[in-house]
């Protein structure tokens, strides 16, 4: 009776211990299949976590940095639309000029005519003081006074209406990598400022602009010049965020590789652990004490 007693004790522990470590690993593929994650705890797999750590700082600091060309993006096509429209004011005023430049034309239509040319001036100040998000797009993505002053500002003097940054904004696109987004404002609408502006005056003074064409003619190109360069900004800007999508998704397919659970096998896991709990608890019914009084309580 006593080897029979101690044999059973021997076998309730066994039990104990079994039921214990399945139930251990029942939980654990219960919340992998929950989860769907395998990579709980750092402890699981320390290798494993601190992989998890660097690839999810890469995909932060690529976020912020498609974040930032975003930005770039919104601020260059403000530009290319403001100096689109631009283009459009200067062939206007050339068209006005060629007309006002005959010498069939009065002085008093010259002098009608350059109530356009000031509203065409006007225009094209409004222009140049474009902002996104609070931020002159021609004058250094700086807040605050704008850049351009107005044309019924007391004193308007053409050659100093710009007062802003001279200093061209940078956008970070990666380490050791920049796209220049601006540039001083003074350099994309200078001369049209000063060709209108004269247009304007030399009209309201009855007299033909006979300069004013050719004056207009280098402010449209120095116009379409900077659309140029803005639309190169843009290609740059799209191929590197195109990039770094793709960087982003290698480092987020790593990440999944490595934390991510297989749900199938997870599944097939949970069910298995689930049978062999319940055959191990089975086993013990036969016995004259139930294997369930040994289970510490929670």
């Amino acid at each position: 009776m006593i080897l029979g007693r101690v044999t059973q004790s021997i076998i309730f522990r066994t039990l104990t211990t079994s039921v214990d470590r399945l139930q251990r690993q029942l939980a654990r593929a219960q919340e992998e299949v929950s989860s769907q994650k395998k990579l709980l705890n750092a402890s699981d797999d320390p290798a494993g976590a601190a992989q998890a750590n660097r690839l999810r700082g890469e995909n932060t600091a690529l976020k912020a940095l498609d974040d930032g060309i975003g930005f770039g993006t919104a601020v260059l096509g403000a530009q290319d639309g403001a100096l689109d429209q631009a283009g459009n004011l200067v062939a206007r005023a050339q068209e006005i000029a060629t007309q006002q430049a005959s010498g069939l034309t009065t002085p008093e239509a010259r002098q009608q005519a350059s109530e356009e040319v000031a509203q065409i001036e006007r225009g094209m100040l409004t222009l140049a003081n474009t902002q996104v998000a609070g931020r002159y797009v021609f004058g250094g993505l700086a807040t605050g006074p704008q850049p351009f002053a107005n044309l019924d500002d007391p004193g308007f003097d053409p050659t100093t209406a710009y007062s802003g940054s001279t200093t061209p904004f940078s956008l970070p696109i990666g380490t050791g990598q920049t796209v220049t987004l601006t540039t001083p404002g003074d350099q994309v609408f200078g001369s049209t400022i000063t060709a209108l502006d004269h247009l304007r005056t030399t009209l309201a003074a009855g007299t033909s602009p006979d300069t004013s064409v050719d004056e207009l003619n280098v402010a449209g190109d120095a116009l379409r010049a900077e659309r140029a360069n803005v639309g190169g900004r843009v290609t740059r800007l799209q191929d590197r965020s195109a990039q770094i999508g793709r960087l982003g998704d290698t480092a987020t397919s790593l990440l999944s590789g490595v934390e991510d659970a297989d749900l199938t096998t997870a599944i097939s896991q949970l069910v298995q652990l689930q049978t062999a709990l319940q055959a191990t608890l089975a086993s013990g019914s036969t016995l004259q004490q139930s294997i369930l009084d040994y289970l510490p309580t929670q």
